[in-house]
């Protein structure tokens, strides 16, 4: 008998063989479908594929650590949860550094929210201490107190749109204060390109994990650290207008990241509105402007 199969039945070995290259096959097929249904094209693909997202895991773990080090010791992360990549992301990666007990999410519908189941599992998978803040009264309040003092009610969309979000961030800072915490900033390198922030809102915070990360890129750092693929894939939304970030802005995430990190987009249109964007926004990414007097 041939030493090769030691004293096993061939045809055993052959099978389990089989039986293992096709578990790999349709692994990579699954792979391959999980992809495109989130919309990963083969050029993002292969730059995505070229990086080590669990090394940038770990460098934004130790990068945590180290702020919380210098800026608040003792201090928990609190961080607005929304069950989407983002916040869970950053709440997972407060986790690694800080331990669970030193992480605290603040849940903050507007009235009904249609996916808030979504964001109490993110913080029972988690397992952090958490809130349910409703901002509902408060905006309303605030819309109220608007229309008395300025004589109007017809305000502009944007800016009713725009209120939540700067009151979920008042709410977040009487939150942290409460307990001495220091507050994340959520936002992403797609959404800073274009803008698609809220100054002294969302665009606020005390640290900033994954402002050079894209959405794509995000997602393969919440996929090495084994976070479940519905907080990573959500639909991106604002909570608020009913609409989705890409409906809002009229591209996708995919298109988006692409010409972001590898400065490729096919269709014209859709790269001139990108910069277009971009330039018009220029002005939630730079510091506030200051005069400069040298006490002449």
């Amino acid at each position: 008998m041939s030493k090769l199969f030691s004293g096993k039945n061939p045809s055993l070995l052959f099978t389990a063989a089989l039986r293992n290259d096709i578990i790999r096959i349709t692994e990579t097929l699954h792979e391959e479908i999980r992809e495109e249904r989130n919309g990963v094209n083969s050029l993002l693909r292969e730059y995505l594929a070229e990086r080590d997202y669990k090394a940038v895991a770990d460098a934004c773990t130790a990068w945590i650590k180290t702020w919380f080090a210098e800026n608040g010791p003792s201090s928990p992360a609190v961080i607005g949860i929304s069950g989407g990549k983002d916040s869970t992301v950053v709440a997972a990666l407060c986790v690694q550094a800080l331990g669970k007990e030193r992480v605290f999410g603040v849940l903050m519908p507007d009235g009904f929210q249609s996916d808030m189941d979504v964001s109490l599992r993110v913080v029972k998978t988690l397992d952090i201490p958490h809130a349910v803040i409703n901002i509902r009264e408060s905006v309303s309040a605030v819309r109220t107190a608007l229309a008395e003092g300025l004589g109007r009610a017809d305000f502009p969309p944007q800016m009713l749109t725009n209120l939540p979000p700067r009151l979920r961030m008042t709410t977040l800072y009487a939150v942290s204060q409460s307990m001495n915490g220091r507050v994340s900033n959520n936002c992403n390198r797609s959404e800073n390109y274009v803008g698609y922030s809220t100054i002294f809102g969302d665009a606020a915070g005390d640290f900033s994990p994954l402002a050079n990360l894209t959405v794509a890129e995000i997602r393969e750092v919440g996929r090495k650290m084994h976070l479940p693929e519905e907080f990573l894939v959500k639909a991106p939304s604002d909570g608020l207008s009913g609409r989705t970030d890409e409906e809002a802005f009229g591209f996708s995430y995919e298109t988006l990241d692409t010409y972001i990190l590898t400065g490729v987009c096919e269709d014209a249109d859709v790269r001139a509105a990108i910069i277009k964007r971009h330039l018009a926004n220029q002005f939630k990414r730079k510091p506030m402007p200051e005069f400069e007097w040298n006490h002449l």
